[in-house]
């Protein structure tokens, strides 16, 4: 088998999408892949410590000129720091 480096995008809520996203970066971790997750704050479902997860926050800047904060921006950003290194 060969072995994967994964990124996975998601929402830290308690449900929904973020949570199915958890879940499968958690099963691939077990599997041996290395799976990144890149959000605000750490998945609720995460839990314990794994030697193949990472979390990575995503800080947002705010702009006074404009109402929503540069989210995908800063998500982007910060994908393509973990990616470089």
């Amino acid at each position: 088998m060969r072995i994967m480096k994964i990124g996975i995008s998601c929402h830290h809520t308690y449900g929904g999408s973020g949570a199915i996203a958890t879940e499968l970066g958690k099963a691939l971790a077990m599997k041996g892949h290395t799976v990144h997750f890149f959000s605000k704050e750490a998945p609720f479902r995460l839990g314990a410590f794994s030697r193949n997860i990472f979390y990575h926050a995503v800080e947002v800047m705010h702009y006074p000129l404009f109402d929503a904060p540069f989210y995908s921006l800063a998500l982007a950003s910060k994908i393509a720091e973990v990616a470089y290194y």
